[in-house]
């Protein structure tokens, strides 16, 4: 084993001699585990101590230093050239820490601290020592590698911790500045049809009314990509109640119809009532049906055509798409003539991160079709992509939760 003399110089220990371990700080959870993981690791072989930052000893072999009960930099840490240095953090203090250390031989481990993690380092080092002893011994090597090669990647997974907790807030912060301006546009937009600013005419009203539920779409549209961002499980959120699905495709239609009328677009509808008890939250389901028309639109040559078709579907037609939890479902396909998929990217085109090149290959359109599928998923359902030689269908399903008859149906063309 391996000693370090107050002046840095390393010098061989007898096989008796036992590892000197060292926690700065006052954590009593932290110190059971430093033990737990050393009884495992070299039993009876070890004397492992607990002190402040300035009552560190100069000699030890590992230290590990608990940041949030101790926060001064122990300079025997700094001096102890050839020992270990383990540094226990929490995420939001990381850079600081960073800052006060003079060099980079540290190991940073995230607070709380997992036995695994702890474990896997303290191993490491213990090889390290163990290897100074015995250095022509080919598998002390071997095993000083891996635990190297660990070491590496408990670093660089907590600096993937940092910088996506540093996005995440990014994130959240741009969001919060965009939900304020929006808030008061749909204010302004209340005042002028509620005429307290004056008179309207009915056409403006109209104006109005398509500019309210415009943003109402943009701040849903906003808080999706805050939940996608930080891949929150919006299942908790949805208003699930049995709601009308002709109703809500309609509003959809109301919400996508300035960009169907501006490219003379054929818009065809057809959704039947479903044979059963369809629950959904009306305005996420809303937000899937206008970015899947959106799409289309986008897509849709001049003087194109859009069919909506919704229909009931039974157990075996769910087994085909892969939801074989319910025995029925609602389907919804969205088909257009325009521009197809690319075959190769289609299995990938609900990523959020996906992005193929050019910006009319519909592969890569952005996050619309990214938050469909979040928003179907936590609905308990699928929903996929078809290309033919020309055009495309996207369809969703979502399971019925008991059957009844009902022979209301929606059927219109624009």
């Amino acid at each position: 084993m391996l000693n370090v003399a107050p002046n840095g110089a390393t010098r061989k220990i007898d096989a008796e001699r036992l590892i000197l371990v060292c926690l700065v700080g006052s954590n009593e959870t932290l110190a059971d585990a430093c033990r737990a993981s050393l009884e495992h690791l070299c039993p009876a072989a070890y004397h492992f101590e607990e002190c402040g930052s300035s009552d560190a000893s100069s000699d030890c072999d590992i230290y590990i230093w608990d940041f949030e009960s101790s926060p001064s930099l122990p300079t025997a840490m700094v001096t102890a050239t050839e020992a270990t240095k383990i540094v226990i953090v929490k995420k939001n203090s990381l850079s600081s820490v960073r800052r006060k250390v003079p060099n980079a031989d540290f190991t940073y481990l995230q607070s709380p601290v997992t036995p695994v993690s702890l474990r896997g380092v303290l191993e490491s080092a213990i090889a390290q020592l163990q290897l100074s002893c015995d250095e022509g011994n080919s598998s002390s090597r071997l095993r000083l590698d891996r635990d190297r090669i660990l070491q590496q990647l408990l670093e660089t997974n907590l600096k993937l911790r940092e910088h996506d907790q540093d996005r995440t807030n990014f994130l959240a912060r741009s969001i919060h500045d965009i939900r304020v301006p929006l808030m008061a546009v749909q204010g302004y937009c209340d005042l002028l049809l509620a005429g307290q600013l004056g008179s309207i005419e009915p056409e403006q009203a109209r104006v109005l009314e398509r500019m309210q539920r415009s943003l109402t779409r943009l701040g849903r549209l906003v808080g999706a990509m805050l939940d996608l961002g930080t891949c929150s499980d919006v299942t908790d959120k949805l208003k699930l109640e049995h709601a009308s699905i002709e109703a809500c495709v309609q509003q959809a239609v109301y919400e996508i119809l300035p960009f169907v009328e501006k490219k003379q677009i054929s818009l065809n509808v057809d959704v039947e009532a479903p044979n059963g008890v369809l629950l959904f939250d009306s305005e996420q389901l809303e937000e899937v049906l206008v970015n899947l028309l959106d799409n289309a639109c986008k897509f849709t040559p001049k003087g194109g055509a859009i069919t909506i078709r919704g229909r009931s579907i039974d157990a075996q037609e769910l087994g085909k798409v892969a939801l074989l939890d319910a025995t029925a479902g609602y389907c919804i396909d969205i088909s257009d003539n325009g521009r197809g998929i690319n075959p190769d990217h289609i299995d990938h085109i609900f990523d959020e991160h996906t992005s193929y090149g050019y910006a009319m290959d519909r592969s890569g359109s952005g996050l619309g079709l990214a938050i469909c599928r979040m928003i179907v998923e936590a609905h308990q359902g699928r929903i996929w992509a078809d290309s033919g030689t020309q055009g495309a269908c996207f369809s969703f399903v979502l399971p019925l939760a008991r059957s009844f008859n009902n022979s209301h149906a929606l059927h219109m063309a624009v």
